[in-house]
């Protein structure tokens, strides 16, 4: 193929980072929890009383998928975090790939690079191969240090295979949305929208218990990292099922690239209406309808895992309270509260807040994109002034996060307030939920100084969001120091209804984030439009 020495040169510099920074964070996930096995499961009955206990839960199959053999670290792990780790490998390389073709497609830069002595489908091989590799690299890693936590080789080199192979799928899938979509946005949100539902229809499968039901989970893709079985008797032969759908795919993204030109999709955007609605003859129109799709997926979604996630806190007593080991984990994930119910609820208040905490930078960075696109260059050409359109997507990401936030609080200790009869607990979240706020507010601040004074430089925010995730839900795991866990925007912050009430980095988180706007909102007024 014609250049792809040189398109793949190119592109593992312009793509490096992406990769290498998933990679490292995917890659800690399994043996990090392997390396806790034996503290969280302790020996003898208990301990097999209360792996029987998890493997029967509904919740747990739904969220965690079916269990095969808990009774080793390396089963324990991979059913524990096995799947999530498929699947964030999935999401790596599908974003990978629609950043490589239809995005640079976009921008214009595919057709300086077929403009040159390159074969028409190397780019989007090179866009393939890459994201393969490195869905390969994650699994060799995962696999080496998985034998390195003392799991089985065979166990370890099938749960990596079956994770990697996993990504290939999701890699050659957004190979062919960027064929089939126009728009880089559309791509993502098409390949990540599959993505999301074979996991949704992989958890209700999973959770049925019906046999009938559960042999349609050979169907779904989401589960044949998981029915490769590792540690738990390996059968090598379903890998050929991820490898199968991965060649067909493949083939599908060449031959619709062959049949469209450059710039155009085998599905174009349809023209608007002659006028537009009087609701689009401002900025704030423009962006609310610009994130009206975003708002809307953003409040169900977080709705629906609060509510989820919450219903777990029903099993929590009586599946923990005999195990000291697994309930000081929990209790310290939960801030140290005594009860293991409100640990738990402030344990997935914090990872709920990390997730909001990504609606709000997505739409401050949305702006950079219209900015890039040359769309809020043509609205600066009106009568708009640029602290207005900063401001019209500035305030729905606030109001977004400023509204998700307690209704998650709320929602989460939702079945447990009906289960008890009592609404003590919804009231405690929603004051730990309110008490967070400054937090998000210094998040999305910090996001806002970076667009007005270094646009370039919003990666940072997103590496704030990760590294808080991190600190949340890894770092405890792997019994890091404490004031490295707390190194984050709610880690100071008083966690109710553990702690008391400490209004000091309250005040002082919430002025550090009005001056982060301030700055933003200066700096955006005084910048170059295009940043560049």
């Amino acid at each position: 193929m014609t250049g792809w020495t040189t398109v793949g040169r190119l592109y593992v510099r312009r793509h490096r980072i992406f990769y290498l920074v998933w990679i490292l964070v995917l890659a800690s996930f399994l043996p990090l929890t392997a390396l806790k096995y034996h503290d969280l499961v302790p020996a003898g009955q208990a301990g097999a009383a209360m792996l029987a206990g998890l493997a029967a839960n509904p919740t747990m199959k739904a969220i965690l998928g079916l269990a095969f053999d808990l009774s080793t670290a390396g089963g324990f792990t991979f059913w524990r975090v096995g799947g999530f780790t498929a699947a964030a490998t999935g999401i790596m390389a599908g974003l990978g790939v629609v950043r490589a073709t239809r995005a640079e497609e976009e921008d214009g830069r595919l057709e300086l690079i077929r403009s040159a002595a390159v074969d028409r489908h190397t780019p989007l091989a090179t866009a393939l191969g890459l994201s393969m590799a490195a869905c390969l690299i994650l699994g060799g890693v995962i696999a080496a240090s998985m034998i390195g936590a003392g799991t089985p080789v065979a166990g370890s080199v099938a749960g990596g295979l079956g994770i990697a192979l996993t990504g290939t799928m999701i890699a050659a899938l957004a190979g062919v949305a960027a064929q089939v979509f126009e728009s880089a946005r559309t791509a993502r949100a098409v390949t990540m929208g599959i993505l999301g539902g074979l996991y949704l229809i992989r958890g209700l499968i999973d959770a049925s218990g019906e046999p009938g039901l559960v042999r349609w989970g050979w169907a779904m893709p989401m589960d044949w990292a998981a029915y490769v079985r590792p540690y738990a008797g390996e059968r090598w032969w379903v890998l050929a099922l991820p490898l199968a759908v991965t060649v067909i795919l493949t083939w599908v993204a060449f031959t619709l690239e062959s049949r469209r030109d450059l710039g155009s999709a085998i599905i174009g955007d349809r023209p608007g209406p002659a006028t537009a609605a009087p609701g689009l003859s401002g900025a704030w129109g423009l962006a609310l309808r610009l994130h009206r799709g975003g708002l809307i997926g953003w409040g169900i979604g977080i709705s629906l895992s609060s509510l989820f996630m919450g219903s777990l806190s029903l099993t929590v007593d009586r599946i923990y309270q005999d195990q000291p080991s697994v309930a000081k984990l929990l209790q310290e994930l939960g801030s140290g509260s005594s009860e293991l119910v409100i640990a738990f609820q402030t344990a997935m208040l914090g990872i709920m807040t990390t997730v909001i905490s990504l609606a709000g930078v997505s739409m401050i960075a949305r702006l950079r994109g219209e900015e890039t696109e040359g769309r809020a260059e043509a609205m600066l050409a009106t009568a708009t002034s640029r602290p207005r359109l900063l401001a019209s997507h500035l305030l729905p990401a606030l109001a977004l996060t400023g509204l998700l936030l307690p209704i998650s609080g709320v929602l989460l200790p939702l079945w447990q307030a009906v289960h008890d009869g009592s609404a003590r607990l919804p009231w405690q979240l929603l004051g730990a939920a309110a008490a967070f706020l400054p937090g998000m507010l210094l998040v999305i601040g910090l996001a806002t100084a970076l667009l007005g004074l270094w646009p370039r430089g919003l990666w940072i925010a997103w590496a704030l969001v990760g590294w808080t995730a991190l600190t949340t839900w890894l770092l405890p795991l792997a019994d890091a120091p404490g004031w490295l866990i707390r190194l984050q925007p709610w880690g100071h912050l008083p966690h109710l209804p553990t702690d008391p009430m400490n209004w000091t980095p309250v005040l002082l988180e919430t002025a550090i984030g009005t001056v982060l706007l301030a700055v933003g909102l200066i700096g955006y007024r005084r910048r170059d439009v295009a940043g560049r």
